[in-house]
């Protein structure tokens, strides 16, 4: 009996002990966890249990402390805040004196769309990997495929070996629906580990779901043995990522990337391939794959990635956290080789329409590498950013939500066939629903549309000026606007501008003109995009309005992109409106924070000029608009101070001859 009662003496006390045990929860102070440059990062932490003291540290790229100090609570909450002067990742660390681990940690991101590589690509890297590529091919595929049983009636399954250099192997596992009919390819990389077998539900789901599937072992090991066969292979193997690295032409990683270039070679020759959409996919070691393939083969349309390994490996030498494959950083021919085999070297090249998922708080894959390698990318892109999230095997399925959804979404889409909508960064709050085109049907708008295609197909166009009316009037014919045409001629000759404004277009209206014809074939090198002041139309909007403009304009930057992929779009702000007593200026600021969101510093610019033209109440000051919302000449000068240097960057000095057509008026005016 004492014996009994001691025992419940110490599961009292231990249960009493967990109840007064100090927790800590930590909360961004911006819900998306990015922040400007300069503008106060930070983190509420509230805590409950036993009122220990708690100690904080901010790491810049999990990497060089930045700020330490101790938590000073008030009811119960406390701030850690700090304003980074550079592009950079933070990393806090909540810690108790008497605790070993962090209580909690929390990842924050400041101006990371500007965040660069280390060190730079090497000169030689793309002659390089053409010699390799050809190597490769010189040696057949001799693909052979094993049927298997997949236990479904209507889905085909197997595995596949093919011949890879060196004498070497590739295998891997193979899926699609019985039915004919062309079908989207889907290629998935392994994430890193010592070999183990490939599951046969990785790729009957996605087979299910249309899906012509190749999943790819990354190792010359065969694919679905029993568990004991991996076991037994040699320790060299199980850890591979040191095999060759300090020689480019013995790196394990090198024979990877082959691998999965021959798998997309196959995927691309496959009879049941539609074409049009082949996809890579992978998480950590497979999205570090996906990524480094897509940068080689100009075959890979699509790619769906999620905590990319292998993203800017010489981080630690400016200041940043290592990623796996995690080469010693003291070693200076491994971490030269090492640049062969980044996959910050390989995004500069890659076109496919691309989506990562980076954690914040990720120590295995270093989200700051990962954003310097999504930076690089030219072609359209998507980040999810997993503001809670480490790596995805310690990830919870709430930390790993946005990326599941995004992902799921994407992938249903393209399988599907149907368009996809992009935005720079994930919002699981924007409204995904198709945003309405609409025809305007009046007999001057149709003629001007008309007009407006002709144009477009006579060619010449570098610089593409989308709009309504205020766009409109800057390079119109009319003669009551001659004196802003020779604004846009002494501003923009020699850059071959094109003015496709059209009157009181709503976000809906310019959405319908650049879907039927206006953008057709045309491929500018830039688009300056002015749209939304119609639609909200000189009133206070609610929440509402503010969605459907910010929507709208989303809609039209996504059809741009997909008209004119190679197109650099300048997004700027939509400008003050004094009709209405200025009422709708909440409104448009609102719309305009959004706005800047949408951009990503590269392939989507954000251009704000209304603080050059207001006065000190948030009006356009006097000179700068004749009745309240359309410019003169100096309000359009204004704006032409502030594209200027963009378009210098972007474009070039201009010419001294211009190629664009002439410019077109209002039909009715004549």
């Amino acid at each position: 009996m004492l014996r009994l009662r001691l025992c419940l003496a110490i599961f009292f006390l231990s249960i009493s002990s967990l109840c007064l045990a100090q927790k800590v929860t930590v909360s961004p102070f911006q819900a998306d966890g990015i922040y400007d440059l300069g503008e106060k990062a930070g983190w509420t932490v509230k805590r409950t249990g036993k009122a220990t003291p708690l100690k904080y540290v901010v790491k810049e790229n999990n990497f060089e402390m930045l700020k330490e100090g101790e938590l000073h609570f008030s009811n119960g909450n406390a701030k850690v805040e700090i304003a980074a002067d550079k592009p950079a990742m933070l990393f806090l660390e909540i810690r108790s004196s008497d605790e070993a681990k962090p209580l909690d940690v929390a990842g924050a991101a400041v101006e990371p769309t500007q965040l660069q590589p280390c060190v730079p690509r090497p000169d030689d890297f793309d002659e390089f990997w053409q010699a390799k590529i050809a190597e490769l091919e010189e040696v057949p595929a001799n693909p052979v495929l094993t049927p298997g049983e997949s236990g479904r009636p209507d889905i085909e399954y197997g595995l596949i070996t093919m011949d890879h250099v060196d004498g070497g192997k590739i295998h891997g596992q193979y899926a699609k629906p019985k039915k004919a009919g062309k079908k989207p390819a889907l290629l998935i990389f392994q994430w890193a580990s010592p070999p183990y077998p490939l599951d046969k539900s990785w790729v009957l789901g996605h087979a299910a779901q249309g899906w012509l599937v190749i999943n790819i072992e990354p190792h010359d090991v065969l694919p679905t043995e029993p568990q004991e066969y991996y076991d037994d292979l040699p320790d060299e193997i199980k850890h591979y990522e040191s095999i060759g690295n300090d020689n480019r032409d013995e790196s394990y990683f090198l024979r990877m990337y082959l691998a999965a270039y021959r798998a997309v070679d196959y995927a691309a020759s496959h009879p049941d391939w539609d074409g049009k959409t082949l996809a890579c996919y992978g998480t950590s070691m497979g999205g570090q794959q996906s990524l480094c393939v897509a940068g080689l083969h100009p075959k890979v349309t699509h790619v769906i990635v999620n905590v990319p390994a292998g993203c800017d490996t010489n981080g630690p030498h400016c200041g940043r956290q290592a990623s796996y494959p995690n080469f010693p950083a003291d070693d200076p021919q491994v971490m030269e080789t090492a640049r062969y085999f980044d996959v910050v070297n390989f995004a500069p090249k890659i076109k496919a329409t691309t989506l990562i998922a980076l954690g914040f708080v990720d120590e295995t894959s270093a989200p700051a590498g990962i954003w310097t390698a999504y930076n690089l990318i030219p072609g359209k892109k998507e980040v999810v950013p997993l503001i809670d999230s480490p790596h995805n095997h310690l990830a919870t399925p709430k930390q790993l939500e946005p990326w599941n959804k995004e992902s799921t979404r994407w992938l249903a889409t393209l399988a599907e066939g149907k368009p996809l909508d992009v935005v720079p960064i994930y919002d699981p709050q924007a409204n995904f629903k198709k945003h309405p085109a609409i025809e305007k049907t009046d007999a001057n708008s149709q003629l001007a549309h008309e007009q407006m295609v002709a144009k477009a197909k006579q060619g010449g166009i570098d610089l593409y000026f989308l709009g309504d009316s205020i766009t409109r009037r800057w390079g119109a014919s009319d003669a009551a606007y001659k004196p802003m045409l020779e604004n846009w001629r002494k501003n923009f000759f020699g850059w071959n501008a094109g003015n496709f404004g059209w009157g009181g277009d709503r976000t809906e209206h310019i959405l319908w003109r650049i879907e039927n014809g206006e953008l057709e074939g045309l491929n500018p090198k830039v688009i300056v995009l002015l749209a939304g002041t119609n639609n909200v139309n000189g009133q206070a909007g609610d929440e509402a309005k503010v969605t459907e403009v910010v929507d709208g304009i989303r809609a039209i930057i996504a059809t741009c992109q997909e008209k004119s992929p190679e197109s650099s779009i300048v997004l700027t702000a939509i400008m003050p409106r004094n009709d209405n007593n200025s009422a709708a200026m909440p409104t448009i600021d609102e719309i305009n924070d959004l706005l800047a969101k949408l951009a990503d510093g590269k392939r989507v610019r954000f251009l704000n000029v209304n603080d050059k033209l207001v006065d000190g109440e948030g009006k356009l000051s006097e000179g700068m608009t004749d009745d309240g919302v359309h410019l003169t000449v100096d309000g359009y000068q204004v704006w032409a101070d502030g594209l200027k240097p963009i378009l210098s960057e972007l474009l070039g000095q201009p010419a001294n001859t211009d190629h664009a057509p002439a410019p077109t008026g209002d039909p009715s005016s004549k």
